[in-house]
């Protein structure tokens, strides 16, 4: 014994945990009858469980001395190692003695080494710390109706759950909880085994049976002994409390959280039995749980729930998977959750196959806060504190920084922080404050305290969950842009005032929905055993809780509430622990595995408007995040069948996973052999390859019946069940049947893909039996769209679909449907005077073009098309042609925010994010279920909308206020390529590319977007709270009469901004669709944005010529996504990805292209990876080097994981330079430049075994120089109109993430990803569009050449680091590459002054095309006679182009003030052999709108040799605003 001094034993209370540990119980001397445990530790010793296995003494230990002898052998084995039994005795402070046998003790590292090598220990593992996982839901699983329980509920069935046991291991149990109340509960059942542990006023009653607590591994590994408040199994955390009433908690009226959620709270199963084991304080270690375990396995529990959970480890590393063994092995069924660490793959937890592992998602229930403002504006935001403010009436609304307190800084008083408000500022009002470093509910604790009434607490851009909360005056959590539009009321009004109403909203939310922080899978333990195994309600939970705190987490809070919202797994968990208990009731004779099967076999995998269960984004959400389904408790009392398990199962499954017979003999009361050929884990892995056969077994425990299977397979597998029906004839008859799956040669797949949900369902007449195979898409080239082309038989050999143009309409803007049905009429008149019946020509005609644009579309015969041509009427008639689609830290890159938060004079707050400003894109459609297009906080859709969601087919798009219109135009592509089946008769965008365009325009503000885990952040558009309407016409090819049919309902149905990422060969305006089009939709004030093509670097091939086209090219911004190549001799070679990485960070051989070449196939081929064209043989494991060109970038990966490559290096040509993209490849890949692709491709042909490695790819930010304009954007000069500067623009285009389809592409083996990476002009088209959408939103009144000119005056020409702009050859780009230079938004919202154009500009400019009067009266709704004389020259543009100077030439613009009064003076930047003047050379405005005229004159110098184009610039300037025309001249020769 020995003894201490007091001072020494204080001294040794107060040493850190580190060099602590229990030795002994001792005396203190002058106290000898008090016994103190004290701690002495060295830096190596900590406390470890010792998991021995099972016992031999059986299920039913018939005395004490079988425990003492267990103890008594812990002790001999321990003492073998610390060298004296007596030291074992103190280290130890658990035995497990009744079904798991083990021990836990505090040991040195090297004693629990050497005991982990005795031949009887199965493990040894470090006492670690395990988190807790933290009533409308079960009227919403079905059991009750308004308040009733129908007779066929469960709950009826199952008896409420009466005398089920229901064990709980949590923090423990609030004992005067109303939810335990035993009144009119019958006695204890016999079996019970169990008691109350009655510390600190713990006491038991007929409801609640059992309370003990668990706290020695938790107080050795803290290592100092625990106070008095440790020794009580009282619940003063409130997760326990709330967990064990929701499995099995009494019925009890009139539960709220503050007023919110009123209603009648019951548990799972309300008539059950229930026992709380607390080993959480609040972390829970596995030594405490292993010894809950084991007593709760002896009290005789029926169900064990655990709404706790650690990161994966292996099973018998896992305190709660070697206890859960345990547990089902004694018939207990252990339900547990699956962790709150989503939405990140591979993040579940809990996931030994044993244990049921349930998933969170949401119920039909919202908390709604509304926001009203003095402006009439309302705002949702959500709070559990819904008690309106006490009179309805509007109250004062103050800024917190407004209100801060003397000594306070702003920043502090922005996040009310405590002490930062002033009371005599905030008193009797409502606080605006905004998110951030301290609690949200603090944030309402400080103004309650400074005298508020209210709160509005705003997120930050940055922020994009609003959680309800227990709130401590009237508060409304709202969205960041909501917030930025209160507080913009408040800068703006004079005297601010708003109201708070509170309420509780039941059956109005699309439920459930997955939670964004249920834990998902695969399982990362055993890959082939998926978990989750179900989901359940977990958002927003109403349960009883403790009285011991408040319903925060503040130690402020003094309220004291009886029940609390709650939400988490560990809510989802206890909801299916009730059930089980039904189920128990019901089925007593079921195992735990029936249990499960029961559960999981009749979940279901839609929601309550029946589509499929989506997760927070509104995205379909995948077996990953629910498995099975979401649960559905009356459909689980009769599965028909079940998939059964018995312990022999599980050792088989052990055995599988390599555990031998002398292992298997711990957990097996009898010696267990392993089959001599154990079965695979579960017989399936993620990716198939060749044929696998699985084996299941079926238990009927229905009725008899006979079976008959359907199955629902994957594209790329071919699935074969053996036999197809199944006869049962009694219960509990056992049938076996066989799945041979097997994967399609030309479906296999060289890539890990997201799971497809697959399905085997044996169906009688009355029951559905399901089970879902969890395997790859693989990518399927249709036949039938072949055959289709193949028995496809032309009208006639020379029939063709044309557009017949008639011009513009008379009826005016305020056309009745009788007009366009008029307007229809007189296009079959017109047609049949030609092709010689009305008949003929109502089949002839697909289109009537009847709003805006005048004419028809048709399948005409040459002759016909010829001969209408020459009708006066006509102003042109033109083949339908094909159109070509041009495939975020863009935003900060243009200084529209910095670190995700906009700037203070960011055009976005200045524009109010382009709210309610309706912007269209003529693309491949929209996927609706994206995040970026949800209308979450969105207020009513604009009166003025006309438009419609075609969603009247199953693939059709559902809209809302966000998304509010969605139409599809086909018939031009099906009469001039194929008929269409009815998938296509759908806005809905299986391509991905009209997704990726529309919400880069006006996507949602999204966090956590990126590829592959590579470009992370918040995804946003250029106009994020616009409205947006999806027209498409692309197939993913674009015909013109689609487009046109597009444009006149898109100017109907009220858009203000057309983006447009498509485009053809350069054509006369008025043989072209797109053209014609534009010209009416600026007719009628609306911008059209488009591309400017992919065809660079080539002069003269930019598309989309048009003036009134505003025409934007492709550059770079200042992030690459680097994946390097590493050579094995050490040099290194930058190169450019999105794929994800090598399988191991090592190097593999490298083989070209040209050196794989198939038998039947040539070097040239081979060297571009055509497909085809590799050697399986040659490349299997190796680096396949690729070159760039004929076949896309992607496709080439495609084909080197088709044929085995680990890898690819895809190489630049010539041509292509130093364009590098960073694709999403298929397979580990890099794209690197043609210098050093010649490099890597000497190393190949001069080493006997070439190696290399792909590093994986980064994101690298604020990079040199840049922009960069990309190779690949199309240039000018304009071949149609060379005084016309093309493209007009540039902006970002290159390696843009934003959102995508999540629907398979028949071309690409990619899908269910919400955001990609493309390049193209198609992607800055929309950026361009974006901004639009702002100015306009600032600048309603402006017309659609101001919004052009602003943006085009202030571009910028130079990069990063102040030089002139580069093309991607280094060498300095020109305005015929960039147009006026690279967007900056910021800027073109004050622009200074504008270069205006009317609709008689255009028709001047028609005119000076030779255009006639006849023509233009097509265009105009009243004569119009061109000016005598009239220049394209001096057509208003913002640009100046004279294609062919020869001496001089004068030309005229005219500017219009914007801004305040000012004088601008010119300043000219002259080209190289060329003299230019402007007169006058300076401008004086006096007022807004005022225009004044210049001339400018340019002259060739005399002695200056001819030359291509030369570049200079004209600046207007004020001295704060210039106002930049780049001056483009080619020079006579």
């Amino acid at each position: 014994m020995t003894f201490f001094e007091d001072n020494e034993v204080e001294k040794m209370m107060n040493m850190p945990p580190q060099e602590c540990i229990l030795i002994t119980y001792i005396n203190i001397i002058p106290f000898p009858s008090i016994l103190v445990r004290v701690y002495v530790k060295t830096p190596l010793d900590s406390s470890y469980v010792v998991y021995l296995g099972g016992h031999s003494h059986g299920a039913q230990p018939t005395s004490a001395s079988d425990f003492s002898r267990i103890t008594d052998s812990h002790h001999d084995l321990l003492g073998s190692c610390m060298g004296s039994k007596k030291k074992a005795q103190e280290a130890i402070f658990y035995s497990y003695t009744r079904y798991i046998n083990g021990f836990a003790a505090v040991l040195e590292d090297e004693e629990a080494a050497e005991l982990s090598k005795k031949p009887g220990v199965v493990s040894v593992f470090l006492n670690q710390k395990n988190e807790l996982h933290t009533t409308r839901s079960w009227e919403f699983l079905g059991l009750e109706r308004n308040g009733e329980i129908p007779a066929d509920s469960i709950w009826t069935k199952g008896k409420f759950g009466e005398d089920i046991i229901i064990g709980n291991l949590d923090t423990g149990v609030w004992p005067e909880s109303e939810s335990f109340n035993d009144q009119g509960v019958g006695p204890i059942p016999s079996k019970w085994k169990g008691y109350c542990e009655t510390n600190d006023g713990v006491k038991c009653n007929r409801k609640l049976i059992g309370a003990r607590y668990f706290n020695k591994g938790y107080e050795a590994a803290l290592g100092k002994p625990l106070n008095s408040s440790y020794q009580t199994a009282r619940d003063t955390n409130g997760h326990g409390t709330h967990t064990l009433f929701t499995a099995g908690g009494g019925f009890v009226g009139g539960a709220n959280l503050l007023g919110s959620g009123y209603g009648t709270a019951k548990g799972g199963s309300p008539s059950a039995r229930v026992a709380s084991y607390k080993v959480c304080w609040p972390s829970c270690y596995d030594a405490d749980i292993l010894a809950a375990f084991d007593a709760a396995i002896h009290d005789g529990v029926d169900v064990l729930s655990l709404s706790l959970g650690f990161p994966p480890r292996d099973y018998f590393l896992d305190s709660v998977a070697v206890g859960s063994f345990q547990a089902v092995k004694n018939g207990i069924v252990v339900v547990c959750s699956a962790g709150n660490s989503g939405p990140t793959p591979g993040s579940v937890e809990n996931l030994a196959l044993w244990i049921i592992t349930v998933a969170a998602s949401t119920i039909d229930r919202d908390f709604p806060s509304y926001v009203m403002l003095g402006n009439n504006r309302q705002f949702k935001g959500l709070s559990f504190y819904t008690n309106s403010l006490p009179a309805e009436k509007f109250y004062p609304l103050v800024y917190s920084v407004d209100a801060r307190a003397p000594n306070a800084s702003a920043r502090d008083a922005q996040l009310c922080f405590v002490g930062s408000l002033d009371p005599e500022k905030v008193k009797g009002k409502i606080v605006y404050c905004l998110v951030g470093l301290n609690a949200i509910v603090e944030k309402s604790w400080v103004v309650a305290q400074a005298g508020g009434i209210g709160m509005i607490i705003a997120n930050r851009l940055s922020t994009g969950t609003i959680i309800p909360r227990a709130h401590f005056v009237p508060t409304s959590h709202v969205s960041a842009a909501d917030g930025l539009s209160i507080l913009l009321y408040i800068h703006t009004t004079t005297y601010p005032v708003a109201y708070i109403r509170g309420a509780t909203e039941v059956g109005t939310a699309v439920a459930p929905i997955m939670a964004s922080t249920s834990a998902q899978g695969p399982n990362p333990i055993t890959p082939e055993i998926l978990k989750p195994d179900i989901t359940a309600p977990g958002a927003n939970i109403l349960a009883a809780y403790t009285q011991a705190n408040g319903p925060t987490d503040l130690q402020s809070d003094d309220r004291r509430v009886p029940f609390n919202i709650v939400s988490g797994t560990s809510m989802s968990c206890p909801h299916v622990s009730g059930i089980v208990g039904l189920l128990k009731k019901i089925h007593p004779d079921w195992s735990p595995s029936a249990i499960r099967s029961a559960i999981m076999t009749t979940a279901r995998t839609r929601s309550n408007v029946r589509q499929p269960l989506a997760n927070e984004t509104l995205a379909e959400a995948n077996p990953f995040n629910y498995v099975a389904g979401h649960l559905w408790p009356n459909r689980a009392m009769d599965p028909g069948l079940v998939y059964d398990l018995t312990t022999i199962d599980y050792l088989n499954f052990l055995c599988s996973i390599g555990y031998n017979a002398t292992q298997l003999l711990k957990f097996v009361d009898k010696p267990y052999e392993c089959p001599p050929k154990p079965l695979s884990p579960w017989d399936l892995n993620y990716l198939l390859s060749g044929k696998v056969i699985v084996t299941r077994t079926l238990k009927n425990v229905g009725s008899p019946a006979t079976y008959t299977v359907r199955t629902e397979v994957p594209s790329g597998i071919s699935v074969k069940v053996e036999p197809k029906r199944l006869k049962f004839e009694k219960i509990n008859e056992e049938k076996t049947f066989k799945v041979t799956l097997e994967a399609k040669r030309d479906g296999e797949d060289g890539g890990k893909a997201l799971p497809d949900l697959n399905y085997i369902v044996f169906k009688p007449e009355t029951t559905t039996v399901q089970s879902k195979m969890w395997l790859p898409r693989h990518l399927v080239f249709l036949v039938l769209f072949l055959l289709f082309s193949v028995l496809q038989t032309p009208t006639s050999a020379i029939s063709k679909s044309y557009v017949v143009y008639l011009g513009s309409h008379s009826h005016g803007l305020q056309a009745s449907e009788a007009d366009f049905d008029w307007v229809a009429d007189s296009h079959h008149q017109f047609l049949a005077s030609f092709l010689g019946s009305h008949e003929k020509a109502r089949d002839a005609i697909f289109y009537s073009y009847r709003r805006h644009i005048n004419g028809f579309a048709a399948i005409l015969e040459e002759e016909h098309a010829a001969e209408i041509a020459k009708d006066p009427s006509v102003v042109s008639v033109f083949l339908n042609q094909e159109r070509k689609l041009h495939t975020t830290h863009s935003w900060d890159f243009m200084l529209m925010e910095h670190n995700g938060v906009p700037n203070p004079r960011s055009l976005w707050r200045r524009a109010r994010f382009g709210r309610d400003t309706i912007i269209a894109n003529l693309d491949t459609g929209v996927w609706p279920e994206s995040k970026s297009f949800s209308d979450r906080w969105y207020g009513p859709v604009p009166a003025r909308w006309k438009g419609i969601c075609e969603n009247d087919t199953r693939e059709g798009v559902p809209c809302n206020r966000k998304l509010i219109g969605a139409r599809y135009f086909n018939k031009g592509y099906s009469a001039n390529v194929e008929p269409l089946n009815s998938s296509m008769n759908s806005a809905r965008d299986y391509d991905g590319h009209g997704t990726h365009t529309l919400s880069t325009a006006a996507g949602n503000f999204v966090p956590g977007a990126s590829v592959y885990g590579v470009g992370k952040g918040t995804a946003k558009g250029g106009s994020p709270h616009a409205r947006v309407a999806a027209y498409k016409v692309c197939w993913p090819s674009c015909y013109d009469s689609d487009i046109m049919a597009a444009f006149d309902m898109a100017i109907h149905d009220g858009v203000d901004v057309i983006s447009m990422s498509l485009g053809g060969n350069p054509s006369d305006y008025f043989d072209d669709g797109m053209a014609i089009g534009a010209f009416h939709a600026v007719k009628n004030n609306i911008l059209v944005v488009s591309s400017a093509g992919n065809s660079g670097p080539s002069e003269g091939s930019v598309s989309n010529t048009a003036p009134w086209m505003f025409t934007v090219g492709a550059s770079t911004m200042d992030r690459k996504f680097q994946a390097n190549v590493q050579l094995k001799k050490g040099t290194f070679f930058e190169g450019m990805s999105l794929s994800q990485p090598l399988p191991k960070d090592k190097f593999y051989s490298l083989i070209s292209g040209a050196e794989a070449t198939a038998a039947n196939a040539t070097s040239a081929d081979s060297v571009l990876c055509l497909e085809g064209t590799l050697d399986p043989e040659k490349v299997k494991g190796k680096i396949l080097v690729c070159l760039r060109g004929i076949t896309d970038r992607v496709e080439k990966g495609l084909q080197a994981a088709r044929v085995g490559a680990v890898g690819m290096i895809l190489r630049n040509d010539e041509y292509d330079g130093n364009s590098l993209v960073a694709d999403p490849h298929f397979l580990p890949a890099t794209h690197i430049n043609y210098t050093d692709g010649l490099a890597v491709l000497a190393y190949i042909n001069s080493t006997k075994n070439p190696q290399a490695l792909i590093t994986p790819p980064k994101g690298k930010i604020h990079t040199k120089p840049a922009p960069v304009m990309a190779a690949f954007s199309s240039r000018g000069p304009n071949t149609v109109t060379p005084e016309i500067l093309k493209p007009d623009i540039t902006a970002p285009g290159v390696d843009i993430i934003a959102a995508f389809t999540e629907a398979q592409s028949l071309t690409e083996e990619d899908f269910g990803l919400p955001f990609y990476s493309l390049s193209g002009t198609s992607m800055s088209c929309p950026h361009v569009a974006g901004v639009a959408g702002l100015l306009k939103t600032i600048h309603p009144s402006w017309s659609p050449s101001a919004i052009k000119s602003a943006i085009m005056t202030t571009a910028s020409t130079s990069d990063n680091t102040k030089s002139p702009m580069k093309d991607s050859s280094s060498d300095k780009a020109t305005p015929l590459a960039y147009g006026a230079g690279h967007m900056q938004p910021n800027q073109a919202a004050d622009p200074g002054l504008v270069y205006d154009l009317t609709v008689n500009d255009y028709l001047d400019f028609l005119c000076a095309l030779d255009y006639n009067q006849t023509m233009l009266k097509a265009f105009s709704d009243n004569p119009y006679k061109c000016p005598a004389s009239v220049s394209l020259l001096d057509f208003n543009y913002p640009s100046i182009t004279v294609p062919n100077l020869s001496g001089s030439v004068t030309l005229t613009r005219r500017v219009k003030n914007v801004g305040f009064p000012g004088i601008y003076a010119a300043h000219i930047s002259q080209p190289t052999g060329v003299s230019v003047t402007v007169e006058p050379s300076i401008l004086k405005f006096s007022r807004i709108g005022e225009e004044k005229k210049f001339k400018v004159t340019l002259k060739a110098n005399t002695n200056a040799e001819a030359k291509n184009y030369v570049f200079g610039q004209l600046i207007w300037t004020d001295n704060k605003h210039h106002v930049r025309s780049p001056i483009v001249v080619a020079a006579a020769a």
